[in-house]
């Protein structure tokens, strides 16, 4: 029965993963689409409203928080690290239809150590599932963007960065209540922020999936 169930259960985990991706992809310009089309949204008002102090505060500490949280993380991270799993329940799902694969586990887990991926603070290891028990090169490819979507990697987070400014313009080019060259020059500038860091961040993958290793200093665990 247990063999039975396994497939089931890969094939409905796949589903959850990806509800929880397409969440993440839709995150930034869902966001940015939610200012545009609310009318009540009047982002220039409360700006030109504010103190002085009130600006400083919102350049110094709000929107380096806005670019690290909006760029790094759910431009890149956040999206990332949902459809790598997906892929690998469906694999799983199919894989655990075949006779061939009936007396062997198919995904394991490993234990990374604390503060290595992303998530909330713990306090031992992390565990890191879903794992392939048995490799193939499209699994292996799978494999490296799941660790880049899980692991931090500053090479990442320093190439996603332009892009969270870019949301930052580009959400001010969301309010209609803007002077119109205004908006124009956000567009135009959060546009090419975006598509830097589009190159940026392809650049930094191609250097990690070069690096990448199967479980490189990790303690497996068959599931």
């Amino acid at each position: 029965m247990a063999l039975l169930l396994r497939p089931v259960g890969y094939w409905c985990l796949a589903w959850v993963w990806v509800v929880i991706w397409a969440v993440g992809v839709l995150l930034a310009p869902g966001s940015i689409a939610y200012v545009y089309f609310d009318d009540e949204i009047i982002l220039g008002q409360v700006l030109g409203d504010t103190p002085f102090l009130g600006i400083v505060a919102l350049v110094v500490i709000v929107v380096p928080i806005l670019v690290a949280v909006m760029g790094p993380g759910a431009m890149f991270w956040v999206p990332t690290m949902g459809w790598p799993l997906a892929v690998l329940c469906f694999i799983y799902a199919f894989r655990g239809l075949r006779p061939s694969y009936a007396k062997e586990p198919l995904s394991y887990t490993t234990q990374a150590p604390r503060g290595a991926t992303l998530g909330p603070p713990t306090i031992g290891t992390v565990a890191l599932s879903l794992k392939p028990v048995r490799r193939s090169r499209f699994t292996d490819t799978i494999m490296k963007w799941y660790m880049a979507g899980w692991d931090l990697h500053m090479e990442i987070f320093l190439a996603a960065l332009p892009a969270g400014l870019g949301w930052v313009c580009l959400f001010g080019w969301a309010s209609r209540d803007v002077d119109e060259s205004l908006r124009q020059g956000l567009l135009v500038a959060g546009s090419v922020l975006v598509l830097i860091s589009c190159v940026l961040v392809t650049r930094a993958l191609r250097v990690l999936f070069r690096r990448w290793r199967p479980d490189e200093g990790a303690v497996a665990a068959s599931v």
